[in-house]
């Protein structure tokens, strides 16, 4: 998933698509220092993280039963992680610098890289739990530490190097060059041929040496104390010329308001009950389960609201119709997941021995691109509609076409659904924190658009505790594949979001104060 800014009134499509290379071409020395590793890192992230499942499940844990399962939560432990880690070391940046903690993370993330790579070569002996399974996660670790303080520092950088009037510009470029990072593991498919995947681990952790490189001699010291000299005296002179303005309270929120009305306590008890009982076997059931838990996890914050009301007041998530429409959006943000955890492992065997199959890389890898090109076209055509009806329609249309992976396993129902899927993604994502913002009372809007990451987090946890016995019962490696009913009962899941949100309407989108 590439998560595109928000901003004010969008220029024209082709503009937007080539602006960030323009902006990137006369940036100053301090943003190169930056961009430049942030892209090699995107490269190096997404092509690992397209391959771990696939390494654990045909390599560490060769001749473990159930090594789909156990594979999906090792990469859990790294996608999850990460997010924890930024928590805990998010701030590094702020007391460290910025260029010395880009160098401290990116010192992990090569040790981690090479202590995972190294691990088949050093303990050839595959198993659940043994020398080669822990040293990995000794290396995916690392990398977790590592990553826990690089893309916050990233950030961070932006925002000390630019001022209020390039920030806008600079956060654009690190979106375009994520994505672009994101996009060129499609190409890896030549390299696995002839290193195989553990081989293309050390190409990956090679480029990393040269992220090292690129940030060191670019982010000089004295190229960063010069950059945040500039930017601070800019940012000086432009709140000078525009002070801010003085913002009123919030009002208190009635307690009523607060409660989730009843019809949509049926349709979510409805959604999870139908899926405990009618989706099929124990994996089908694993999947209604966790719905349940979902839906109980949202029925206890109704009491909790009740009996703490006044130690809640001042949180975003005591607000129950922001609570209620974060959480509304985990089922289809399932869809982004399976991207990294099921897709390559999918192509790879759903389509084997076909041109699919012996490429599963660059169709994995195609939402990336597609995404940085509809992005800025998509936001130009549907600018002026209503943010609550683009949430739903966006939602629908990234959810439905997982129907067409039900349909059959062919290349055209494939590209269809990677196509379609983007599009959907490109109406709504965009929309995700102006929507955010737009339900925040006055002044809190930093904490409304924070919490909303949260759900993000929750769907890396809960997708890998059944994605990877979703994947061993219906698309094993060996044996009897029923990919259609697998991508039937995740269709299925990701279109709870678009029920959901018209359900709530209006109930959650009655609060909006402008239309776009």
């Amino acid at each position: 998933m590439a998560q595109a800014p928000v901003g004010g009134k969008p220029q024209s499509p082709l503009r937007e698509i080539v602006q960030p290379f323009i902006d990137l071409a006369h940036a100053p020395r301090a943003l190169w220092g930056i961009n430049l590793a942030y892209f090699l890192e995107g490269w190096v992230y997404f092509g690992m993280l397209g391959y771990l499942a696939m390494h654990f499940s045909d390599f560490v844990f060769q001749g473990v039963a159930n090594p789909d399962v156990h594979s999906h939560h090792m990469v859990m432990v790294l996608t999850a992680g990460i997010t924890i880690s930024m928590f805990f070391l998010g701030s590094v940046a702020d007391k460290q610098g910025v260029r010395k903690t880009l160098l401290i993370a990116f010192l992990f993330l090569l040790a981690g890289r090479i202590v995972w790579s190294a691990a088949p070569a050093v303990f050839p002996e595959p198993g659940l739990w043994s020398n080669m399974h822990l040293m990995t996660m000794a290396g995916i670790l690392l990398v977790v530490i590592g990553y826990g303080m690089y893309q916050p520092a990233a950030y961070a950088g932006v925002r000390k190097f630019t001022n209020p009037r390039t920030a806008g510009m600079g956060y654009a470029m690190l979106y375009a060059l994520m994505n672009l990072g994101g996009w060129l593991p499609s190409f890896f498919t030549f390299v696995r041929a002839e290193v195989g995947i553990t081989g293309s681990f050390w190409v990956y952790t090679f480029l990393t040496v040269t992220a090292v490189v690129a940030t060191w001699l670019l982010l000089t010291p004295r190229v960063e104390k010069a950059a945040i000299a500039r930017a601070e005296r800019e940012r000086k002179e432009a709140e000078a010329a525009e002070p801010k303005p003085v913002v009123a309270p919030a009002a208190p929120v009635a307690y009523a308001d607060r409660l989730i009305p009843a019809h949509l306590w049926g349709t979510l008890l409805a959604i999870a009950a139908a899926a405990w009982f009618l989706l099929p076997d124990r994996a089908g059931q694993v999947v209604g389960g966790l719905l349940l838990v979902l839906v109980g996890l949202m029925a206890f914050a109704r009491p909790v609201v009740g009996k703490a009301y006044l130690w809640l007041a001042n949180h975003p998530l005591a607000d129950v119709k922001f609570f209620f429409f974060i959480f509304a959006l985990i089922p289809v943000q399932t869809l982004f997941t399976y991207n990294w955890l099921i897709l390559p492992q999918y192509l790879e065997r759903a389509f084997e021995g076909g041109f699919v199959s012996e490429r599963f890389e660059f169709f994995s890898n195609l939402n990336p691109i597609l995404i940085f090109i509809a992005v800025p076209i998509v936001t130009a055509l549907t600018h002026k509609r209503p943010v609550y009806n683009m949430m739903i329609i966006g939602t629908f249309v990234m959810a439905a076409p997982a129907f067409l992976l039900a349909a059959g396993t062919t290349l055209p129902l494939l590209l269809g659904y990677l196509f379609v899927m983007t599009i959907g993604e490109a109406m709504w994502q965009p929309r995700f924190l102006q929507y955010a913002a737009e339900i925040a009372p006055e002044g809190r809007t930093g904490a409304y658009m924070g919490v909303a990451q949260f759900p993000w987090f929750l769907t890396k946890m809960l997708v890998p505790l059944y994605s990877g016995l979703m994947l061993q019962r219906y698309v094993p490696s060996v044996g009897v594949r029923d990919p259609e009913s697998m991508w039937l009962i995740f269709a299925v899941i990701a279109m709870v979001s678009p029920v959901m949100l018209v359900v709530a309407r209006g109930w959650v989108g009655k609060d909006f104060k402008t239309k776009s």
